[in-house]
């Protein structure tokens, strides 16, 4: 059983390991296929269908095949599934994104990037520093845009994989230990696996902060840093950690016998007390699961109909249905949020998560639990409990309207052409008269700072007439268009990258405390919510309520959650990037209090 107890908790791990680092991932894989949030949301989903697929199934014929084998296989099917999700970085190529190309004479000072009726062929061409000859041969390859599929099978993989952990893990240590250990040892393994997702999450950090394409570019040459929404981490590189850690976390489980010894007793225990009444054929043949499956069946129906008649359950169900929508929405856009909203990079987002969010989450659950053991709390008792911690939960929520930040002012979307009024035509909103003779396309976005402190989409928006230095390092000078805030002709110049939002960044703390607040005080209400559903069903059907919960939460919350929460982020964006064959890519600016 220690074992056995031992390989589950790493099972956990792993599974726990693997999906946190999907979960913070999303944004990288976002703009890596350059795709919008709501297929981000379909791909997320792709996992919690392919867990459905399987999971009632698994956790109503549980009892009556070999578990840790089943287990075994699960873990080998996650592995192969997070291996899958990487193959499209071996085969799409270098990720270009999206620039303004500064063509350099001779001379090493460059042309502007405001040309003038571009008589000497665009020094602006395509998104990309390739001439416009490969750019068509790169565009027959369109198939490139489809990979993001491999990822959404890989997905799907995993999540058939993961379904069997769970209800067959649990239902296992309850068979084979003594009543008063099950709860403890089922506590130590699922708090065991809430560092999974801690790591999960700093690793995720760490392969954020590093380019996508590392050792095959250089580095230096890249002209934008992790807080820029082009940027793209290196996401395939912890998955490939993620399906090694999957892989060994099966290894255990195909040594382990069928059944144990109960604790404390030393007959073997029969697996009686899941069968059916009055059938004495099917207590001692482990061999041939076939016949049991038939009669498994025919019990199913009124299984559930017991189930369903109970209101306690029912009303439980509701719950975790309404907790699964807006804690997996949040989730899953919560890095772009902290991004958008305060300015702090990707990377720095996923590492908060990890180190401070989820370890307050772990505490809290452990805390609700070691809380009902001490006071012994009777059903009631622990439904008060949970009742008052949810309601502060929301109160506290209410606060996050306080945490506002101002919009990002882009001239020409979020704000006007410092004090110029803007040419009178819907297509040349971006334009203004400092700028009309520029002939900027209207669809890229390389953003420049300009000293004004309004960010331009592309040095060309900013009218900027030369520029000094290369990579990160490039500042463009003769601005027309910033020029027009009281600075003197000639001094006004801009910088790569957006400008900072000093405000928003000293809001970021409070925002993170609340957070934690609102973390904590969830998790310290969930275990004893989680024990009212065991309380509030017959023994026998134990297993078979944990697989129906998780169901009816992940189908009506878990899988639509990501899809209409990205949908809905969606229409606040403000400006879409552009693929280098054209067509909308994934969001650079939103409008961040519609965000909010």
């Amino acid at each position: 059983l220690q074992i056995f107890l031992g390989a589950l908790a790493f099972s956990f791990f792993a599974k726990g390991f693997s999906g946190s680092y999907m979960k913070s991932m999303s944004s990288q894989i976002e703009r890596r296929f350059e795709i919008s949030s709501s297929i981000v949301g379909i791909i997320d989903g792709s996992f919690e269908i392919g867990n459905l697929m399987v999971m009632v199934l698994v956790s109503y014929l549980g009892p009556r095949v070999h578990r840790p084998k089943i287990i075994a296989v699960g873990c080998l099917i996650m592995s192969l599934g997070t291996f899958l999700s990487v193959m499209p970085q071996f085969l799409m190529g270098r990720y270009n994104y999206e620039r303004i190309t500064v063509s350099v004479d001779n001379s090493s000072a460059s042309v502007s990037a405001c040309s003038p009726a571009s008589s000497e062929g665009h020094p602006v061409t395509d998104a990309t520093e390739t001439p416009s000859t490969m750019q068509n041969v790169g565009c027959e390859k369109t198939t490139n845009s489809y990979l993001w599929l491999f990822v959404l099978m890989g997905n799907l993989l995993r999540g058939i994989g993961e379904a069997p952990i769970m209800p067959l893990g649990v239902s296992y240590i309850d068979d084979f230990s003594k009543e008063e250990n099950s709860a403890f040892y089922i506590g130590l393994v699922r708090s065991s696996g809430m560092f999974g997702p801690t790591l999960g999450f700093l690793l995720g950090s760490f392969c954020a902060s590093l380019w996508v394409d590392i050792g095959i570019v250089d580095i230096d040459a890249i002209s934008i840093n992790p807080k820029d929404s082009r940027w793209v981490g290196a996401w395939w590189l912890g998955l490939l950690i993620c399906g090694a850690v999957n892989f060994i976390a099966s290894l255990p489980f195909w040594f382990l016998p069928y059944s144990l010894p109960k604790e404390g007793k030393n007959e073997n225990l029969k697996i009686s007390h899941l069968s059916v009444q009055g059938d004495p054929c099917k207590i001692d043949t482990p061999d041939q699961p076939q016949l049991n499956i038939y009669l498994s069946i025919a019990d199913f129906l009124p299984a559930l109909r017991k189930l369903f008649g109970n209101s306690i359950f029912l009303v439980y169900i509701f719950l975790t249905i309404l907790q699964y929508n807006s804690l997996v929405g949040m989730i899953t856009y919560e890095t772009k949020f902290m991004e958008q909203q305060f300015n702090v990079s990707v990377a720095r987002a996923i590492f908060l998560i990890g180190v401070i969010l989820l370890p307050i989450t772990i505490l809290g659950m452990f805390l609700g639990g070691f809380l009902i053991k001490k006071f012994k709390l009777h059903i009631t008792e622990m439904t008060k409990f949970a009742c008052i911690t949810f309601i502060v939960a929301y109160l506290l929520n209410l606060l996050y309207f306080t945490c506002s930040c101002e919009v990002l002012q882009v001239a020409g979307l979020t704000a006007p052409y410092s004090g110029i009024k803007h040419l009178s035509s819907t297509k040349n909103i971006y334009t203004a008269s400092c700028n009309a003779d520029c002939s900027c396309k209207l669809d890229q976005w390389d953003p420049v700072c300009g000293d004004n402190g309004i960010t331009y989409m592309t040095a060309c928006f900013a009218g900027c007439k030369s520029s000094t230095g290369m990579g990160k390092n490039m500042v463009f000078h003769n601005c027309s268009c910033v020029e027009g805030q009281g600075h003197g002709l000639g001094n006004s110049s801009a910088v790569l990258g957006q400008c900072q939002r000093e405000s928003c960044t000293k809001a970021f703390p409070y925002f993170l405390a609340l957070q934690t607040a609102c973390a904590f005080i969830l998790a310290l209400g969930g275990t004893p919510t989680y024990m009212i559903m065991f309380r509030s069903v017959s023994p026998d059907l134990k297993s078979f309520a944990v697989g129906i919960e998780t169901l009816c939460g992940r189908i009506l919350g878990g899988l639509p959650a990501p899809i209409y929460f990205g949908a809905l982020i969606d229409v606040t964006c403000l400006k879409w990037g552009t693929k280098s064959c054209g067509g909308s890519g994934s969001c650079r600016v939103y409008d961040t209090k519609e965000f909010r």
